[in-house]
């Protein structure tokens, strides 16, 4: 017969933990910052099973893994580990539930932990933390019960904790993402008036027997290609310049206007365009990381006498249309892509005498690798009649021709790449 007492002590554990869970639940919708709320589920777990430490694991599905910032004693450490490894890991690909008398005797158990920190486990309960859709978030792994062994009842209670955990984080997983989407457009916002600032600022510009029109147009928030006038250089002459920073968005934005400034610098103060593109290389090379480069086009013209001294550091060939002929040229690369290696030593190309109705057209490789619906390339032939149909017109006309024929080609789908034009007529 069974002792009243033990049905009494069983009844009052049974309510205490009733207790515990109401005031988790409470507790866990107090803050939205998802490494107190760990902590929280943390203790809400631990105090009702009475584990001595323990572990709250989140999955990433993303990643394959599980992570953890929080563990209970006095350290505070960042863990990770594969879906599948270890026992939490386990717990996480099969999403059920391990009971063990002493750890050490499942070959799943990771004693290094134990080794690192000096302490024993013994007991271990793992189970899994579920949301709504029954889907596992994360993982409880408590150890070392006070009093006895963890049992069926210790299982039923993290169940029960398991749905108002799961709830909390999802909130807190929103409102982390809701924070980082608001900074990121601050930031974006900031980026993209940069680069409004750093345009130049009409779209058709005259100078002399020339004319410029140029388009950047986004395949994302912010672009890493631009091109640039530099409308006051010393000698009667005129700079143009395009640019392409592999990658898209924030830092490629950030490395444009960097070489932007840099190029700005250097062509004012340094006669020869190639040793202003060598400084250029130079200053560019310790700043770039993770693979990072830039292609650059960039040319000086004598607006009285129509000469352009220019220089191709790695970028896609422009074109030089002759209207006397009908031909066709293209400027070669004179020199690698920038921020690479120091003491380039970049060239300069022959000399161009430009003539009436002559047409320079620069570009990035957005324009030739616009894909079709078929996933084929624009590439450099269609470019080269598309131009041949447009070069009648004005700079701007000619821009605008070439944008059209490539967004006909594309069907009106977004750009997978930056699209950067830049057109010069002679008149």
């Amino acid at each position: 017969m069974t002792d009243p007492k033990e049905i009494i002590l069983e009844l009052e554990r049974d309510l205490a933990r009733q207790r515990k869970l109401v005031q988790a639940s409470y507790a866990l919708h107090t803050t939205l910052d998802l490494g107190e709320l760990l902590g929280l589920i943390l203790s809400a777990a631990s105090e009702g099973v009475l584990a001595e430490r323990g572990t709250v694991f989140l999955v990433d599905r993303k990643e394959g893994k599980l992570w953890s910032r929080v563990l209970s004693g006095d350290e505070a450490l960042e863990i990770s580990l594969p879906i599948g490894q270890g026992l939490a890991g386990a717990v996480a690909e099969s999403g059920e539930t391990v009971r063990l008398a002493d750890a050490y005797d499942d070959p799943r158990f990771d004693r290094s932990w134990d080794k690192k920190t000096g302490f024993r486990t013994r007991q271990m309960l793992c189970a899994p933390i579920r949301n709504r859709d029954r889907e596992v978030v994360g993982v409880f792994q408590l150890l070392n019960k006070r009093e006895g062994d963890f049992d069926e009842r210790d299982e039923e209670y993290l169940a029960s904790l398991s749905i108002h955990a799961a709830l909390a984080i999802e909130n807190a997983w929103l409102h982390k993402s809701a924070l980082e989407k608001e900074r990121y457009d601050r930031e974006v916002r900031l980026a993209q008036e940069v680069q409004r600032q750093l345009q130049p600022e009409r779209r058709l510009h005259s100078e002399g027997r020339l004319e410029i029109a140029g388009l950047n147009e986004l395949c994302e928030d912010a672009t890493g290609d631009y091109y640039d006038l530099l409308v006051e250089l010393p000698g009667d002459r005129l700079g143009v310049a395009i640019g392409d920073v592999s990658g898209h968005g924030l830092q490629a934005a950030l490395v444009m206007a960097e070489a932007r400034a840099f190029l700005r610098a250097f062509v004012q103060t340094t006669p020869e365009l190639p040793k202003a593109i060598d400084l250029l290389n130079d200053f560019l090379v310790p700043d770039m990381e993770g693979g990072k480069f830039i292609s650059l086009f960039a040319a000086v013209l004598d607006l009285k006498t129509g000469v352009m001294e220019w220089c191709n550091a790695g970028h896609n060939p422009p074109l030089l249309y002759r209207a006397a002929t009908g031909k066709m040229e293209m400027l070669a690369a004179t020199g690698r892509i920038l921020g690479i290696l120091p003491d380039a030593a970049y060239r300069a190309g022959a000399s161009v005498q430009l003539e009436p109705n002559d047409v320079l057209f620069l570009y990035t490789d957005g324009v030739t690798e616009a894909r079709n619906p078929d996933q084929e390339l624009l590439g450099d032939e269609r470019l080269d009649a598309m131009l041949r149909a447009a070069v009648h017109g004005n700079a701007e006309s000619i821009v605008a021709s070439v944008r059209a024929a490539v967004h006909e080609w594309t069907s009106g789908a977004p750009n997978d790449d930056d699209l950067t034009m830049v057109a010069v007529k002679h008149v």
